[in-house]
């Protein structure tokens, strides 16, 4: 059984929310429905839920201050947002789970899944550091890169990263020195994580830093 605490300053979505899960998701007791981030933070502080469903577009206190405030308690995260699409890809890749409203019961239940599986994995701090990493990159670009694998998050230069292969929902990478390490990510994911130059998509299963190219002839590239 997982224990939640929903959290939105919208009586009407809290209202729904909690109908739905008692209806369709009898695997999740509600502890509380929080009218906006303070209540929510109390929330989380007296009853250590396993599992939040989480607004970010709240005011005074929003849900991005919630994850900062909590973030010593070890819960899953099911955002409930209508966050663009660059901000969806940054919680697919940080582990963190969102549900687009209105919410869709199959997508409820697939989401609540999810969450028990998830259930004692990566610590909620860590998520949270990557989701802030990739929510506000800084306004120079870095070259360093996170990758997530298993339950912690690795730091390499671009330059460390040669190329990385597609296999399934996985990918190879490929780092200089001949390591290699496999993530449970598509090669898409990969790519947007990366985040462009000098990582170049030469093939549906093939990216590639150009930096370790030395020559293209024709269709094959030639790495060093």
């Amino acid at each position: 059984m997982l224990t939640a605490v929903i959290i939105d300053d919208e009586q009407n979505a809290l209202e729904v929310l909690e109908m739905q899960l008692q209806q369709f998701c009898s695997n999740v007791q509600v502890l509380a429905a929080c009218a906006g981030g303070e209540q929510g933070i109390e929330a989380i502080k007296k009853y250590n839920p396993s599992v939040v469903f989480l607004d970010i577009e709240m005011p005074h206190v929003n849900g991005f201050d919630v994850l900062k405030a909590t973030s010593q308690f070890n819960y899953e995260v099911i955002f409930t947002t209508a966050y663009d699409q660059f901000a969806i890809q940054a919680f697919k890749y940080s582990a963190l789970d969102y549900l687009l409203k209105p919410i869709d019961i199959t997508e409820l239940q697939a989401a609540v899944q999810k969450a028990k599986d998830r259930t004692n994995s990566t610590p909620l701090n860590e998520k949270l550091q990557l989701l802030l990493q990739q929510l506000k990159p800084a306004p120079e670009k870095s070259n360093r890169i996170a990758i997530h694998v298993g339950d912690a998050m690795q730091f390499f230069d671009a330059d460390e990263i040669v190329r990385c292969k597609s296999e399934s929902n996985y990918t190879h990478i490929y780092l200089s020195g001949g390591k290699k390490i496999t993530v449970a990510k598509t090669l898409k994911d990969v790519e947007e994580c990366f985040g462009g130059y000098p990582f170049f998509r030469i093939h549906q299963s093939h990216l590639i830093n150009i930096n370790h190219a030395s020559k293209v002839i024709k269709e094959k590239v030639l790495m060093w």
